[in-house]
């Protein structure tokens, strides 16, 4: 009997130990690429994000999440120009330099790097420890000049806080 429970408790320790982490780093569907992709220890994701489409992108807003809507293909929880109450959610104090989004393009074959809080359950911004681990999603609200806008999630990634 002693051996049994000895055998079960070394199985869950070993479990435990031994489940494996996500790897940081980052997908996008096609047209669009993660070049680089980093979370600070206050929530703000750096996404140096370029595209190929074939057309130039408008943006009107970014969000950052680590849960879709359960309705539909767009964060569960904040951010500019993307969810219906984006004045609830901050904006990152980096826009403030003149990095705000709205209303820059993204060329076919170039890039624009996102500064945006990222949000967790509660709808607070996701922060954490330099080493721990965030897992979310990037979303772009954009234009396509002459054809419309779409919310689409360009990125799915992991990252370590630093």
């Amino acid at each position: 009997m002693v051996i049994i429970v000895i055998t079960i408790a070394l199985i869950a320790i070993g479990t435990l130990a031994f489940r494996p982490t996500p790897t940081p780093g980052c997908t996008s569907p096609p047209g669009f690429n993660c070049n680089f992709i980093a979370i600070s220890t206050n929530g703000i994701l750096t996404a140096k994000i370029s595209q190929a489409i074939g057309s130039p992108l408008v943006i009107n807003g970014a969000a950052c999440a680590d849960q879709q809507n359960y309705t539909s293909d767009a964060p569960r929880y904040g951010n500019i120009g993307v969810n219906a109450i984006p004045s609830y959610y901050p904006i990152s104090s980096v826009y403030e330099t003149g990095n705000y989004p709205p209303g820059n393009t993204i060329y076919s074959g170039g890039y624009y790097v996102f500064y945006v809080y990222c949000y967790q359950l509660g709808a607070s911004v996701a922060k954490g420890n330099i080493g721990s681990q965030f897992t979310g999603y990037l979303w772009l609200n954009y234009t396509i000049p002459n054809y419309g806008s779409q919310v689409q999630k360009i990125a799915t990634f992991t990252a370590e806080y630093s």
